[in-house]
């Protein structure tokens, strides 16, 4: 037999590629020189493991160093099985469900993969930041049959803030439309990580999107009217705590009512967050009675009385009394004066 004549033809029961002599035939049966040692090593695809040889090679060893001396035919047999690989910091994890298609971009199985961090990535959509550092899945294109799935942790130290944890989701850059694609994921705030499903190989990244500030809203408390019982005429002061529980400054226009009629209505514009006092002053000259109060569903009143009458009489005593007394004042200073002038002259 001389050397044309002997050749090695691998077949392929799983997902998995055979290397001759560490390369890939372009195809089989592949001519072997007589007497070649060559290595036969069986490389399993990702969701595959190497199970063992049959036909002309038995058993599981693998590389297998095989003397060729007659023509061979060799069987490589890969099982399903569930892979896992995590990048080097440990970031990172892929898992490959068992029995997987993994192809590369030109179709052929895919045996391996690369975590490559990406310094220069993308810049994230409006409004929205990337946490922590983006990474490229290589080799890029390659697609995935069912999806893998990523577990990405996080430092929650690197959330900026107005994201909220619970609205991180994992995102990959979309080449053809040149801006990042949502993945559906899962977030765990107790182990800090995100998980999602996906289908093939590109740059990956965890973005988080700031919350829009919450409008102005506007609520009122701490209802004050002082004092509660005043006379006809005197003015009474009614106060209530007015807060903007939203983000963005706004105004509202607050009134009163006294017994069910608006008396009174003013604007007022806050800040977000921002708590102000506002008084209203009002009297009644007319009618003694109890007065009802309504500011924006806060209810309170005050009653109105008339003056004690000692008090309307010492008004008209000052006025009949008051000219007599002041007469009786001057002359009192000025008899005593006349009386010296006549002591002198004497």
């Amino acid at each position: 037999m001389t050397e044309k004549d002997v050749s090695v033809d691998v077949t392929l029961s799983g997902g998995g590629i055979v290397l001759i002599n560490g390369s890939v035939p372009e195809s089989y049966p592949v001519d072997i020189g007589y007497g070649t040692r060559v290595s036969l090593e069986a490389v399993p695809a990702l969701g595959y493991q190497f199970s063992n040889w049959s036909g002309d090679v038995t058993g599981s060893e693998n590389p297998a160093d095989v003397r060729i001396l007659n023509d061979k035919v060799v069987t490589a047999h890969f099982s399903p099985h569930a892979g896992e690989f995590t990048s080097d910091d440990e970031v990172l994890s892929i898992i490959i469900p068992e029995g997987t298609t993994a192809l590369d971009e030109e179709g052929d199985l895919l045996t391996s993969l690369e975590f490559i961090v990406d310094e220069t990535p993308p810049p994230p959509p409006p409004e929205a930041n990337i946490i922590g550092l983006p990474y490229n899945l290589e080799p890029g294109g390659a697609t995935f049959a069912p999806p893998i799935i990523i577990i990405w942790s996080y430092d929650p130290a690197d959330i900026p803030s107005g994201v909220a944890e619970e609205d991180l989701f994992l995102a990959y850059y979309d080449e053809d439309s040149g801006e990042w694609a949502v993945l559906s994921s899962e977030v765990d705030p107790v182990t800090s990580t995100i998980t999602a499903s996906v289908g093939h190989f590109t740059a990956f990244a965890i973005i988080g999107i700031a919350a829009p500030p919450t409008p102005a809203a506007f609520t009122t408390s701490s209802l004050s009217v002082a004092p509660v019982e005043v006379n006809i005429g005197e003015p009474v002061n009614i106060s209530v705590l007015v807060t903007n529980t939203g983000e963005e400054a706004g105004s509202c226009t607050l009134s009163i009512k006294i017994n069910g009629v608006i008396e009174g209505a003013g604007k007022i514009t806050l800040a977000g967050g921002a708590s102000q006092t506002v008084t209203f002053t009002t009297s009644r000259g007319d009618e003694a009675d109890t007065y009802s109060v309504d500011v924006d569903g806060l209810l309170g009143s005050f009653t109105v009385k008339k003056a004690p009458p000692w008090t309307a009489l010492s008004k008209v005593n000052w006025v009949i009394f008051g000219p007599i007394v002041a007469v009786v004042v001057f002359l009192a200073i000025l008899l005593p004066i006349r009386l010296r002038r006549r002591d002198f002259f004497d």
